[in-house]
């Protein structure tokens, strides 16, 4: 599940603010540049720089490229299309929003990111036409490979999008006083089979066309050479949810060990958030003392409890048989002991006010940082989101005409307040 972020900080008397040097792991806390432990409370930024299917409205499944397909579908060009989401883009989170979170008081946003907003638009285009039916995939990768051998990903950070997105909302966050946690959530060629978290063209090609690592691999480079002694980023979040993966987390080792020793290379020491299988929560033959790199590590959790089949105690001493599978809180605190290792739960929510209240104290009483998975989503009920976005569904559109509607509802102004889900959220953050 979901699996993008803000933040509070659990504070000494004075206060803590993102500063210019990036916070720390000192044993199993996080702590800042006096050494004062901050708990992260973060919002996830869901739905803005990757539109998930389940998002999109309820019961809808499927890939941001499948909500493209709807618009291709309706008769709108590429260039209608992209100027469609560079319009969604800007509306969907501003400085409104943000100021919001922070007014309710987190102290953290986790920004998901999707990686075909860090290719140039001429290079998405190839992409998107994968999507659109007018370009086999097999060229795709081989163009990808191309770039790749070429060196023509990621050459001028400062003119793409994403790079112009991470800027805006650091800006917007360090005025609120807020950090902001780098997810990418789409990595390229799909880190699992789940259709709405990876985009996938192909499911799992991540682990199986080399080329896609590599790209990944030199994302990281790029982010690390250009971010790396800022200090309004926590953490980066190097790879979302893997799920389902071949060879299991074996193969996600691999993957960590070289996008750390990557980063290091840079001489950039953030924190990074580590992901194991079966969506962020196993980490068998992961632990600290398997990487070259072992400082500033945080390892991760994502909370759902979903009923009937997949419930979810919030209880203080709830186990799992397996101690490396981090889901339970009474596992958190063990892991969080035996590894030395701060721990954070960086996606939990979609459930009711009650259990994500309830999620959020115990959390909290044990000194665990979380983030709540998400901000905003499209639906014509109250839902477990601080707002909720009126209908009309974007993936319902038949014409260009019924464009200018979503693109107003999307903004602040005009989304719906949850206030249950405010309220029992709002309630913890003040522990």
């Amino acid at each position: 599940m979901k699996t993008l972020l803000l933040c509070l900080l659990t504070l000494p008397a004075l206060g803590q603010t993102p500063t210019s040097l990036p916070l720390r792991a000192e044993g199993p806390k996080i702590v800042d540049a006096q050494h004062h432990e901050v708990l992260l409370q973060g919002m996830n930024l869901g739905g803005w720089l990757l539109q998930e299917g389940y998002m999109m409205k309820p019961n809808y499944g499927g890939t941001q490229g499948s909500v493209k397909k709807v618009l291709y579908q309706a008769g709108l060009s590429d260039a209608a299309v992209e100027k469609f989401y560079q319009q969604y883009r800007d509306n969907f989170v501003t400085r409104a929003d943000i100021d919001f979170i922070a007014q309710q008081g987190f102290n953290c946003i986790r920004l998901p990111l999707h990686y075909d907003l860090f290719l140039t638009p001429a290079q998405r285009a190839v992409r998107n036409g994968v999507i659109r039916g007018t370009v086999p995939y097999a060229s795709y990768v081989a163009q990808l490979k191309q770039w790749q051998q070429q060196g023509e990903l990621f050459q001028e950070p400062a003119k793409l999008e994403a790079i112009r997105l991470i800027d805006k909302t650091l800006a917007w966050c360090a005025a609120n006083k807020l950090y902001v946690v780098l997810d990418l959530h789409a990595a390229p060629g799909a880190q699992g089979t789940d259709s709405n978290i990876a985009d996938a063209l192909q499911p799992n090609d991540f682990w199986q066309e080399p080329v896609f690592q590599d790209v990944t691999n030199g994302l990281w480079a790029t982010l690390a050479r250009r971010y790396q002694r800022d200090g309004r980023i926590a953490m980066y979040d190097l790879v979302n949810e893997p799920n389902n993966v071949p060879g299991g987390n074996a193969a996600i080792h691999t993957m960590l060990e070289r996008l750390i020793n990557t980063v290091r290379a840079t001489g950039d020491q953030h924190l990074l958030l580590l992901e194991g299988n079966g969506y962020g929560n196993n980490y068998n033959d992961l632990e600290k003392k398997t990487f070259t790199h072992q400082e500033n590590l945080v390892y991760n959790a994502h909370r759902y409890s979903i009923l009937p089949k997949y419930p979810l105690s919030n209880a203080s001493d709830a186990r799992n048989p397996d101690a490396n599978q981090l889901g339970t809180i009474g596992n958190l605190l063990a892991f969080r002991t035996a590894q030395n290792v701060p721990v954070w739960v960086g996606e939990t929510g979609e459930n009711t006010p009650q259990w994500m209240g309830e999620a959020a104290r115990n959390l909290n009483q044990a000194g665990i940082g979380w983030c709540s998975w998400t901000y905003k989503r499209f639906n014509d009920k109250p839902i477990a989101a601080l707002l909720r976005i009126k209908p009309p569904y974007l993936v319902d559109v038949k014409s260009a005409a019924e464009l200018p509607v979503i693109l107003e509802n999307i903004k602040f102004k005009n989304c719906v307040p949850n206030p249950e889900t405010i309220d029992a959220l709002k309630a913890e953050l003040k522990k």
